[in-house]
């Protein structure tokens, strides 16, 4: 989940992990103040946060966005030479600021991300003694769950021709 709190002093941001984060809230004048608080900002940097959040997660943060949800279902159809978007050299596969798949610190396997169901196939880890890879194998099919609607579009430009992308059943909150 993605949400943008605002208080009388601060911005507050809730949001998963990303790699680009930590560097894109500092530049946006952000500070981290640990897991209970999560990253904070400037009130004046509103415009700045929203924009990091629709770049890295494909929604701006407002809690609107949070109550249309859906699971997508993902099946991997890379056949090229050269794969970009299920393979991932010594990081987590990522997708639309979703982690799919990483692999495991002793590299004998891989996991799924959180909120990500491995329907066939499953994700691996691609070892040799001086570097790794984390693999989703071609015919996979996978579920993330909770997605917002307004950002399937980007998960469906994220996987282009590399796959297939179907919406799910949709979970509304009120």
């Amino acid at each position: 989940m993605v949400v943008i709190r605002a208080t009388a002093a601060r911005l507050e941001l809730e949001a998963p992990y990303h790699p680009a984060l930590p560097y894109r809230a500092r530049r946006a004048g952000g500070a981290w103040l640990g897991p209970a608080t999560c990253w904070v900002f400037p009130l004046g940097a509103e415009q700045a946060l929203r924009a990091l959040c629709q770049d890295i997660w494909a929604v701006d943060g407002s809690i609107a966005a949070m109550r249309d949800m859906v699971d997508l279902q993902i099946k991997v159809d890379e056949r090229v030479p050269f794969r970009t978007v299920f393979e991932a050299h010594e990081t987590p596969i990522y997708l639309v600021g979703r982690e799919i798949a990483a692999s495991l610190r002793n590299l004998r396997g891989a996991r799924p991300g959180r909120g990500v169901r491995f329907l066939t196939g499953k994700p691996r880890c691609l070892a040799s003694p001086s570097t790794w890879s984390t693999s989703i194998p071609d015919g996979a099919v996978f579920i993330i769950r909770d997605v917002p609607r307004c950002a399937i579009g980007r998960f469906r430009e994220a996987v282009s021709d590399a796959g297939h992308v179907e919406e799910g059943t949709p979970r509304t909150e009120g």
